[in-house]
């Protein structure tokens, strides 16, 4: 159990750990935030002017007014992997470290709203870490090498990097995105299912402000999940796959209408596309992405530069599918998502998984499925259950616990568990950048499509327009100021004043907005003449 002490002093604060940190002591000076270490200090003779204790440091980051520390305030154990336990973070507290001093060009208002927009950004349930592992990476990448793109807080916590490096009991790394363990038992062998979702740092956003790739070859809502059987005995099985937006330069324009405007310039994306893929097959070895959006209409765009760019890649280690999922899936005949797992099962089969006995690794995965539609949700997420269904068949049947000609539908309790796993991290991953819960997981609970799961798509669908149209604008903000896609300047972003198209704009909705009400509330003669009122306004 680690707790840390956080100390204000008139010039400095300090950071203590509980243990593993031997007699030093982080140091923070509190008007130009600069991070140091030290054993002793003058300033630990005197009593602090308070003291804060902590479950983890998040970080630092400068405000207008100065430097801020993030404090992990609550954690919650939420399971293992392996003898290490994970914890989910459920609340943090933003404390300002900055003296009283007031800078030049200070605003009480504009600093009010950068805490707000952090805190926002920090609220959401989905942040894990463990004390005695990095879970950032992956069981194969722990024993191959490090990466840092889903050290989600590497932006909070590069101040204290800076000063004692990145292996210190200092550095906390925190992923967002899911977590669950659940406790198995089948046939008298039992193990840990785990299923790890780690967001990538670059590129995050909210689902139609943060769309496609970068100049750097970063796309939106890249995640990697990985999926483990954690045997009681100490083996382990690991099976990773990857998520991301299609690498191109596209994004689609919110402009009220409920299908967006589509823009694609495919001239730029020769290099983004590129550099993207290369980084992935330096990173998994051997890649197959999979085309899941409509080969028709207003999705065609994207198919057709998907494939010609894929058609560049010169790679052997490249593949690419296209699936038609609307088209192959449609009129709930969802079964057929077996035909995708059937041109997968060749590539799918040689990737393999990771596994290690005894600490000896056995064998280590040699490539990944990069599952790829519109939102890198909906459909990703049905496939991806699927494709880990087959992966953990696999598993179960290596290690002799189910026969070879057993599946996971042969034990309906640990069918109903990763049915409900997979649905449980599609709702997740699909509120961090849209809003609101997955689609189709009616299908990832049940395996079957149903008319009920049908509306509940339609109300989410609704909830996402109006989020994407009004909303996503601040939740993005909050994002890009937690992982430094944003730095405070001097400046003062918040007091630039509307045009004044935009204050008539606003005049007018508050106009519509008042004669409605005064429509409903006071209808001619006390009649339902109110209701007619209310359809000729909002016409």
């Amino acid at each position: 159990q680690q707790t840390f002490k956080v100390s204000f002093y008139p010039t400095t604060v300090t950071i203590e750990a509980s243990r593993g940190s031997s007699d030093t002591h982080l140091v923070v000076d509190r008007t130009t935030g600069q991070v140091t270490t030290a054993s002793s200090s003058p300033a630990f003779s005197a009593s602090p002017l308070r003291t804060l204790s902590a479950h983890g440091i998040m970080g630092l980051i400068n405000l207008q007014r100065g430097p801020y520390v993030v404090l992990i305030t609550g954690r919650e154990a939420v399971g293992t992997i392996g003898s290490s336990t994970v914890y989910r973070v459920s609340a943090t507290r933003v404390v300002r470290v900055a003296d009283d001093r007031t800078p030049s060009g200070f605003d009480a208002a504009d600093e009010a709203t950068y805490v707000r927009l952090l805190e926002n950004a920090l609220q959401t349930p989905s942040f894990y870490f463990s004390y005695d592992m990095d879970l950032t990476c992956s069981l194969q990448r722990q024993d191959s090498g490090s990466n840092d793109v889903f050290f989600f807080n590497k932006y909070l916590a590069e101040p204290i990097i800076n000063a004692v490096g990145s292996q210190s009991v200092f550095v906390l790394p925190v992923i967002h995105g899911f977590f669950a363990c659940k406790p198995v038992e089948v046939r008298g062998t039992r193990f840990n299912y785990v299923l790890v979702t780690r967001r990538g740092r670059y590129r995050q956003g909210t689902r139609y402000l943060s769309r496609g790739a970068d100049a750097e070859g970063h796309v939106s809502n890249y995640a990697e999940t990985e999926q483990i059987v954690d045997f009681s005995s100490g083996d382990q099985m690991a099976y990773v796959q990857v998520r991301g937006s299609i690498p191109i330069m596209w994004a689609q324009v919110p402009n009220m209408h409920y299908v967006p405007e589509l823009r694609i310039d495919v001239n730029a994306s020769h290099e983004r596309f590129q550099t993207h893929m290369t980084r992935m097959i330096d990173e998994y070895n051997e890649v197959v992405a999979v085309n899941l959006i409509n080969k028709v209409k207003y999705e065609k765009p994207m198919g057709d530069a998907f494939a010609a760019l894929s058609a560049e890649m010169k790679s052997p280690q490249y593949h690419y599918v296209h699936f038609d999922f609307h088209k192959e899936c449609s009129r709930m005949r969802w079964d057929r998502i077996s035909l995708l797992m059937d041109e997968l099962s060749s590539l799918n089969t040689r990737f393999g998984y990771y596994e290690k006995k005894a600490s000896h690794v056995q064998r280590q995965q040699l490539g990944v499925v990069r599952t790829y539609c519109m939102d890198c949700l909906d459909r990703t997420n049905v496939v991806q259950s699927e494709l880990a269904r087959l992966a953990l068949e696999w598993q179960l049947r290596s290690s002799h616990v189910i026969e070879q000609t057993e599946s996971v539908s042969s034990f309906p309790l640990l069918r109903q568990m990763l049915n409900n796993v997979w649905a449980d991290n599609a709702d997740t991953v699909s509120c961090a950048y849209s809003g609101t819960g997955a689609l189709k997981t009616d299908f990832t609970r049940t395996g079957k499509r149903t008319y009920m799961g049908a509306l509940r798509d339609g109300r989410n669908s609704v909830e996402r327009y109006v989020r994407g149209n009004f909303f996503d604008g601040e939740r993005q903000d909050s994002i890009d100021l937690l992982l430094g896609a944003y730095r405070v300047q001097a400046s003062r972003p918040f007091a630039q004043t509307l045009s004044s198209e935009a204050r008539a704009l606003v005049g007018t909705i508050y106009v519509c907005l008042f004669m409605l009400a005064y429509a409903f509330f006071y209808p001619r003669n006390h009649s339902w003449f109110g209701i007619s009122n209310v359809a000729f306004v909002g016409a």
